[in-house]
């Protein structure tokens, strides 16, 4: 399937596509035991007061950049699961898809993206307390076949 930047998606087509869960900002498919095969991202570069309780993640995008926040949103974060995964793709080059959650049921394809640093950062958690997290700086990959498009 042809993915094209800015191209909108429900969160069960992202599920259906990828086939990774419904649920999460870090999905992804195979396994941290065997082998990573995708992984998708969900992003919300802009919220309301009250996302930030739900999603106290202070993700940004610089350019073709984007600092990903890693998964865990009260305490200090741990390197497993998601953000184990993302911390791995520097070394294993599977692909990463980056979508920007723009309002409930609406997905925007903000295209490929790879890790290439990964740091700790002081942010908020839901309750409002500071926390170390991972930062994950992503930087976005030209696609061949064209300017905006990917293959699934």
């Amino acid at each position: 399937m042809n993915l094209r930047v800015g191209q909108v998606f429900t969160n069960r087509d992202i599920s259906r596509i990828f086939n990774v869960c419904a649920q999460r900002g870090i999905r992804y498919r195979g396994s941290l035991r065997t082998e990573i095969q995708h992984v998708v991202l969900i992003t919300a570069l802009q919220k309301t007061p009250e996302e930030l309780i739900r999603n106290p993640y202070n993700d940004r995008k610089i350019g073709g950049k984007l600092l990903y926040t890693g998964e865990g949103r009260c305490g200090d974060q741990k390197m497993n699961r998601g953000n184990l995964v993302l911390k791995r793709q520097t070394e294993k080059s599977y692909p990463i898809y980056v979508f920007e959650k723009k309002s409930p049921g609406k997905y925007v394809f903000m295209g490929k993206y790879k890790v290439v640093l990964v740091r700790n950062e002081v942010q908020k958690g839901s309750h409002g307390e500071k926390r170390q997290v991972f930062v994950f700086e992503l930087h976005k990959l030209e696609s061949k076949l064209s300017e905006h498009e990917t293959t699934v």
